[in-house]
């Protein structure tokens, strides 16, 4: 995979409702922006809930206008959903079977552990990242400081939605 044409997406896993459509509209024109700007095609969700969901969808939906790109699924560990409501688990499922590559980053149970390691794999193989982040003190906040010491271009679409 060329890292140079990678972006990775990590965000909180609830999501304010009122604004489930402008991040909508704002993670679709950031990954269009990044495809016709800096020839991304490559794009790696980390397959959980809330924002990691909507970015997937968000790139599956893009492939209808830019059939060249590519959704990569870095799944943390085998029986994330487990807890997962029956809806959730069916948008996993769906994501899945869409997807052009899963890669299982380790064979644990879930763990934070293996949540960080699947976020490391990430930033390793990205140059890019979407993300939505309100909250430093977070694991989506820790990843963001763990890819802006190494370059990783961060766009954090929750300061351009609650700028005001």
């Amino acid at each position: 995979m060329d890292k140079l044409r990678t972006c990775f997406f990590t965000g909180h896993r609830k999501l304010a409702n009122n604004k489930i459509d402008i991040i909508r509209e704002k993670l679709a024109e950031n990954i269009e922006n990044l495809i016709i700007k800096y020839d991304v095609k490559n794009f790696i969700a980390g397959g959980a809930i809330g924002f990691d969901t909507m970015a997937a969808e968000a790139v599956i939906e893009m492939r209808k206008k830019y059939p060249h790109i590519k959704l990569i699924l870095y799944i943390p560990c085998y029986g994330q959903s487990k807890k997962w409501t029956d809806n959730q688990k069916y948008k996993y499922r769906i994501i899945l079977s869409k997807a052009d590559e899963v890669i299982y980053v380790t064979e644990k149970e879930y763990s934070e552990e293996c949540m960080q390691l699947r976020n490391m794999k990430m930033i390793r193989d990205s140059s890019f990242c979407i993300a939505f982040c309100l909250l430093s003190n977070s694991g989506t906040g820790l990843t963001l400081r763990n890819a802006e010491a190494v370059g990783i271009d961060i766009i954090n679409i929750a300061d351009k939605i609650y700028e005001n």
